[in-house]
């Protein structure tokens, strides 16, 4: 099984890329990721995930307000952006056989 690396943007992977060789070895290039015997360096544009809004979060208090803040939840949980198409990866179109049985899309 291989461990995929998402990089930000396009012009991080590389740097992702040369980061892993000493670990990985050499990388293979294609036209949309890197790719060793033991990682997949691919990049979206943009985020992929966000911090979940506070009102997700059990409030004792009452509704959210600015009178209530600073507020630190006890953990911070992400959700899928709503608005995916511009950071739509490459690797989202590779067929399910490429993606392994259980690599999951976003």
């Amino acid at each position: 099984m291989k461990t995929l690396v998402i990089a930000e943007k396009p012009s991080a992977g590389p740097r992702h890329r040369a980061a892993l060789t000493p670990v990985a070895g050499k990388f293979e290039k294609h036209d949309d990721h890197f790719e060793s015997e033991t990682y997949v360096v691919t990049s979206a544009v943009g985020h992929l995930v966000e911090i979940a809004a506070p009102e997700q979060f059990d409030v004792k208090r009452g509704k959210w307000s600015f009178a209530h803040l600073p507020v630190l939840p006890p953990y911070f949980d992400l959700k899928p952006i709503d608005k995916p198409s511009r950071a739509c990866p490459p690797w989202s179109s590779w067929p399910s056989e490429r993606r392994g049985p259980s690599d999951q899309r976003l």
